[in-house]
């Protein structure tokens, strides 16, 4: 750990640690064990293990001292092995994509209230597009306004009775401003972001869905605001839609 950054939390920094050696060791270990190798206090590593073994994170064996993973990784494992999936099958498509376009296309996924961009191909080089983070607030995304239009409706109503963050002008935080353009969205399964994260900044986003309907991930396609306009919105959102039927056809 770098001792000089702020911004880690010691317990959660000791946390990963002592899951990163109980990931290396072959055979369970004891708290002594982990106290000696990682030159923690016992009291520390035991609350540690005690406390993500109340969210399976970790196991202790029956009728023993020793720990090992848990069985609730394996979940998470497997969600990580999908998104790789998902990527996998997509660059190809993506690339071509933005090559064709000149338009930086990505593909994310809904994660915990936000959306994380999982992967990117590069079209026509922006300043706008490269401050783009990988974490988004779902009201002021385009990838964000898909998965909030098939939120229920209980769900949304609590998520614009937040405190949310206004971007810029065009950002959307009011409930009946959003239910009006959710009819939009569903009718043509796709949403924009006008400028709502970012001035001179536009996307546009599709879902991909599995066999079920159920949204697995979303492409988009962002840019500048005025450059997308003149090479067309029709042609983007048409190439658009072309990619996201390839990926989708990629994962039956």
């Amino acid at each position: 750990m770098n001792e000089t950054d702020t911004n880690i939390i010691r317990m959660v920094d000791r946390a990963c640690i002592i899951l990163k050696c109980l990931y290396e060791n072959k055979d369970s270990t004891s708290i002594s064990a982990l106290s000696k190798d990682l030159e923690l206090p016992k009291a520390n590593v035991f609350r540690i293990l005690y406390t993500m073994q109340q969210h399976g994170v970790v196991e202790k064996e029956m009728d023993t001292d020793l720990y090992r993973l848990g069985k609730e990784l394996i979940k998470y494992g497997e969600k990580v092995n999908y998104d790789n999936n998902i990527v996998e099958l997509s660059k190809h498509h993506m690339r071509n994509t933005a090559q064709k376009i000149g338009e930086t296309i990505n593909i994310g996924i809904e994660h915990d209230g936000s959306i994380i961009t999982l992967h990117s191909e590069e079209g026509e080089k922006s300043v706008l597009v490269s401050r783009l983070i990988p974490v988004a607030e779902l009201h002021c995304s385009s990838m964000g306004k898909l998965i909030l239009s098939e939120m229920n409706e209980a769900k949304r109503q609590r998520y614009f009775s937040q405190e949310l963050n206004k971007r810029t002008v065009n950002t959307i935080i009011d409930y009946a401003m959003f239910e009006e353009e959710r009819v939009k969205i569903l009718t043509e399964d796709m949403s924009f972001d006008r400028e709502e994260y970012d001035y001179g900044l536009s996307c546009i986003a599709t879902p991909v869905r599995d066999s079920s309907e159920r949204i697995v991930a979303m492409l988009s396609v962002s840019g500048p605001t005025t450059r997308l306009e003149f090479k067309g919105l029709k042609y983007i959102i048409d190439e658009l839609k072309k990619l996201t039927k390839l990926v989708e056809n990629e994962m039956i």
